[in-house]
């Protein structure tokens, strides 16, 4: 082994990390977009991020103690949120969406405006409480339900370090919060009441893909839930009693999320016993033709609607059998 050619590239790592710490020119005061961020210091961040992403890949604080902050380093709370985006890179890889390199000459707050999005334009808050500020917003690609990463780096006494690290939720059945509640409101002139009351749910889930995110339609988006949903408890009595022989009652419509998105799901009582499946399903049938007409729209546009099925009701005091049904439409 060379000791000679290790000791080398060692020295070498920690010059490249001093220098991504601490060098670079100093800029006009302002805030800097994407390609506008000058090269140099784009450069240095980059190599930030990248040493973050193999931190986050290796869900290691240790690995990850050269770039954080000391409030960071000391706050074990902070463990958590590693560890919960170590947990995501398993179900996709987060792309930089959007940078922001913030300079300024005394403390303030300002307001990011993107308004190049069309329907998914927003505004970003910003407190700035150190003369130069890095912001990092990575999403995922190709998964339905994705993340939102914010990496806040600030230039402190000692260089460059990671002050805050974030992950929300961003989209939901491949949709964020503002083309949720576009659609939310097609499906409610059409009368899917259901549909339209799960949509915005799902909006207001990921209205605030990162702190400070604001979208123009998030107080539209809450009102129009509060008045639908409303409406959808005046209309929709449980238990609901199916009209067929063996009469089962819903007594519950809610959602399930996968990794295929997130869809309806129905909770009924049944009389049959759990151990007959082949009666189950042959109720699950007319459970099904019931609720399309019961309930319009609640299976329209779904790949999936899931049933549990009990004979005792579920509580909170005790572990109660249940008969899973999924019906596949698409």
């Amino acid at each position: 082994m060379n000791l000679r050619f290790l000791a080398k590239n060692l020295l070498a790592g920690l010059l490249a990390l001093v220098f991504w710490q601490s060098c670079h020119s100093p800029v006009k005061p302002g805030t800097y977009a994407n390609d506008k961020i000058p090269a140099s210091q784009a450069s240095n961040f980059h190599d930030l991020n990248k040493f973050l992403f193999a931190g986050l890949k290796a869900n290691s604080k240790k690995q990850l103690t050269d770039i954080l902050s000391k409030e960071m380093i000391d706050n074990v709370g902070d463990l958590k949120d590693i560890e919960v985006a170590s947990n995501h890179m398993r179900d996709a890889e987060f792309t930089l969406q959007d940078e922001y390199y913030l300079v300024y000459t005394k403390h303030s707050k300002d307001t990011i405006k993107i308004d190049n999005r069309n329907i998914n334009n927003h505004k970003i808050g910003v407190s700035i409480d150190k003369p130069e500020i890095y912001l990092a917003f990575f999403v995922q690609k190709g998964v339905v339900n994705g993340q939102m990463l914010t990496a806040v780096y600030e230039k402190l006494d000692y260089g460059w370090k990671l002050t805050d690290l974030q992950i929300y939720p961003y989209t939901l059945n491949g949709k964020t919060a503002p083309e949720l509640y576009e659609q939310a409101k097609e499906d409610y002139a059409k009368g899917y009441l259901v549909n339209a009351v799960n949509l915005l749910d799902e909006a207001r889930s990921c209205l605030q893909p990162s702190l400070g995110w604001n979208y123009p339609d998030d107080k539209q988006i809450n009102d129009f839930y509060a008045k639908i949903a409303n409406e959808a408890n005046r209309r929709y009595r449980f238990p609901y009693v199916i009209p067929s022989p063996t009469q089962p009652q819903i007594i519950s419509l809610q959602t399930h999320t996968t990794p295929e998105g997130v869809f309806p799901q129905i909770f009924y009582r049944s009389k049959i016993k759990l151990t007959n499946t082949a009666a189950l399903l042959k109720e699950n049938m007319e459970v099904r033709k019931a609720l399309s007409k019961a309930i319009p729209g609640i299976d329209k546009g779904k790949k999936y609607v899931f049933y549990s099925v009990f004979n005792k009701l579920p509580n909170y005091y005790e572990s109660v059998d249940r008969y899973e049904v999924t019906d596949t439409i698409r």
